[in-house]
């Protein structure tokens, strides 16, 4: 039982803490004067801000929207694409998805047909708070009610169960980490077949793919390329996570 209570804190602890460390909005001043620029077609000047916003990690989805536009006016698939990605994990907007097949095509890059595993995995991304919340709350319940029934000197083997089950759900939750895409922000990136600058190429790609990250070996990033496992140095990538 103590062990049990142990996990229960650790899991509350980490779930803290996460919720202390999401993006926070963006300084109303930053991003006013961002916008009247933006306004005024003043694009560099207004990118410059925003990115300075952004590696604060303080943004709003309006913002990543306007990166996106910025960076496609610059030609730039792979940030687009990337910015898009973020907007849509933000907003939840389906134009997002629209644009960002309608650009995948357009540049013939891959990785952006949804599966059902992908919307799942995208929704389970956006819910992971609510779920979490609500069953640390049906979590104290269960408690509240095997100590009544102890107090009542009743049987608590069936709130012990489902104690038992509710924690193990959160620490599930808690700590599951659905499978990444990375998005390839430099044209002629090198796919190679080992984590290694001296293994053989297994292909050239341009900016823009979507790539499904396997996993991570020192500098290197295993990704799924043509149904196959391939490697790319990490700093080609990018991560769409906020």
């Amino acid at each position: 039982m103590k062990n049990l209570q142990i996990l229960i804190l650790k899991s509350l602890i980490t779930f803290l803490l996460t919720i202390l460390t999401l993006p926070s909005i963006a300084q109303p001043g930053n991003i006013a004067r961002a916008d009247s620029l933006f306004k005024m077609k003043q694009y560099t000047q207004s990118a410059g801000i925003y990115q300075s916003v952004f590696q604060e990690r303080k943004y709003t989805p309006a913002m990543l929207l306007k990166m996106a536009y910025i960076e496609e006016g610059l030609g730039k698939v792979g940030m687009t694409l990337y910015y898009l990605k973020l907007y849509y994990l933000a907003s939840r907007d389906p134009q997002a998805l629209i644009k960002m097949d309608e650009l995948a095509t357009k540049y013939n890059v891959s990785g952006y047909a949804l599966k059902e595993a992908d919307r799942l995995g995208l929704w389970y991304e956006h819910n992971k708070t609510t779920i979490l919340l609500i069953l640390i709350f049906f979590l104290l319940l269960s408690c509240v009610w095997a100590i009544y029934l102890h107090k009542n000197k009743q049987r608590v083997a069936a709130s012990a169960w489902l104690t038992i089950v509710l924690t193990l759900g959160v620490l599930i939750i808690n700590n599951y980490e659905p499978p990444h895409s990375v998005i390839v922000k430099n044209d002629h990136t090198y796919l190679m077949s080992g984590p290694s600058a001296g293994a053989s190429v297994v292909a050239v790609i341009p900016e823009g793919h979507q790539l499904k990250e396997m996993g991570y070996e020192d500098v290197w990033v295993k990704v799924k390329w043509m149904d196959q496992p391939a490697y790319v140095k990490a700093d080609a990538l990018l991560e769409a996570i906020l």
